[in-house]
């Protein structure tokens, strides 16, 4: 019983995810919600690799963030959270 709960909870905080956007959150208030639905998922045992949660970032930004986003997507090695991050907060100092 626990398990399906648990299973259910995950589902639901991953499609949280698949929608989540910026909107008109600063960079930073948005990360920080991503790494708190990111910390509850892999609480319940269902951690988000890497590339799929900096795909779920990227997609969620918007239009201001294009230009970092190609290339971000281009890397050969998959970016931690904390390197994507400071990436995404340096871009928006930037613009």
């Amino acid at each position: 019983m626990y398990a399906s709960k648990s299973r259910t909870r995950a589902m639901q905080l991953k499609e949280e995810l698949t929608m989540i956007k910026k909107g008109n959150q600063t960079v930073q208030e948005y990360l920080h919600t991503v790494k708190a639905l990111v910390d509850e998922i892999s609480l319940i045992d269902h951690p988000i690799v890497d590339d799929d949660l900096t795909l779920y970032i990227l997609n969620g930004l918007g239009s201001d963030f294009q230009e970092i986003a190609a290339p971000i997507r281009a890397k050969e090695k998959p970016l931690t959270f904390e390197e994507l991050h400071d990436l995404l907060i340096g871009h928006d100092a930037y613009l």
